[in-house]
């Protein structure tokens, strides 16, 4: 009886660990997915400005990206308006 209670605390642990590992995974892929779409979002606002003659210009760094990759779509907005905010 005793192997049989450590089959499945095995099974057991490898099951939890694979769900964990998962749901890592799809943390780490959100995040990725996230920080290029802001960044593509940054690029393409930035142009959009330039042909407007508006200075507002965020530069795509590693903060930028972080910022993106963490809060998303408003992490973009929020880059924006902390840069219309410090031009006035």
């Amino acid at each position: 009886m005793d192997q049989a209670e450590w089959v499945i605390g095995l099974v057991a642990s490898f099951v939890v660990l694979i769900v964990v590992l998962k749901s890592k995974a799809n943390m780490v892929f959100r995040f990725l997915v996230q920080a290029v779409i802001g960044s593509v979002l940054i690029y393409g606002m930035n142009q959009f400005f330039l042909s407007q003659n508006l200075v507002s210009i965020i530069a795509i760094n590693p903060l930028t990206v972080l910022t993106c990759g963490f809060l998303g779509i408003p992490g973009v907005l929020l880059l924006f308006c902390v840069q219309i905010l410090s031009m006035l």
